[in-house]
């Protein structure tokens, strides 16, 4: 299953699409997360001069990065005046290479298959880097704050879902953020497309790994049910996330 947003929206970095504010999104309780502190996004390397404006006005003090050391040498960040603090979380980006290989081999089966398997991995492999996430969240003086992936989807998106559960964040609603990212990639999407249908390869076979879909969080929910109750147990028990802390510091 794969929601379609049809909906425009202006994006805040014309450099990356994929950037947004978590604030006003509402919990169960009533209140609604704090406009202006907490953001997701994709890699900084493409922003313009304007969006590093943008991201100096809005006092951004701490980067937490899900990249590859390979990543973040090939699309390094860009700077931004005013950051205090830079902190890597590295979750190794696996379906890269697989994705490429499979596209020039024509094998949709497999490429329809890489995030399923992926989210699974991560969510396996990885409980560590978003305890640490999570904490940093809740303990760090330097707010607001980015936390980003290459895409800003796969590895951002479990990190937004674990941190809006935290927040007391409705499921409905956690998965209307979760979708968003269809919304706000889908250019990114069609030039990535168009540039390998430009090569010669079938563009299209890359679908599955440009947007979230929801046998994509199934997967990591799926293995999550193994060891927790269900996603807020897991939230609390296995990654240890102090809830009261977080509520009082991003919830109005």
């Amino acid at each position: 299953m794969n929601r379609t947003l049809s909906e425009t929206f202006t994006p805040i970095l014309s450099g990356q699409h994929n950037f947004r504010d978590l604030g006003g999104i509402p919990a169960m309780d009533g209140r609604t997360i704090r406009p202006g502190l907490l953001f997701r996004s994709g890699d900084l390397h493409s922003i313009t001069d304007d969006d590093v404006t943008i991201l100096e006005q809005a006092g951004i003090r701490m980067i937490i990065d899900f990249r590859s050391e390979r990543e973040r040498l090939k699309r390094p960040n860009r700077e931004i005046p005013g950051l205090k603090e830079v902190r890597y979380l590295p979750i190794f980006d696996a379906p890269r290479d697989l994705a490429s290989k499979y596209v020039a081999e024509s094998d949709s089966s497999n490429l329809e298959r890489l995030l399923v398997d992926e989210y699974a991995r991560i969510v396996s492999l990885y409980r560590k880097e978003y305890a640490e996430f999570l904490w940093l969240v809740a303990n760090s003086s330097e707010i607001p704050l980015v936390f980003q992936c290459s895409a800003g989807k796969d590895r951002t998106g479990l990190a937004t879902i674990f941190l809006l559960t935290a927040l007391g964040v409705g499921y409905e609603h956690i998965l209307n953020d979760y979708f968003l990212t269809n919304l706000h990639a889908q250019a990114h999407a069609h030039e990535i497309i168009g540039l390998l249908n430009n090569n010669g390869y079938n563009g299209h076979l890359m679908q599955p790994m440009l947007e979230v879909r929801q046998e994509y969080l199934d997967a990591a929910l799926d293995v999550i049910s193994k060891t927790s109750e269900n996603l807020e147990n897991f939230v609390t028990s296995e990654l240890k996330a102090d809830r009261e802390k977080l509520r009082e510091r991003y919830l109005k």
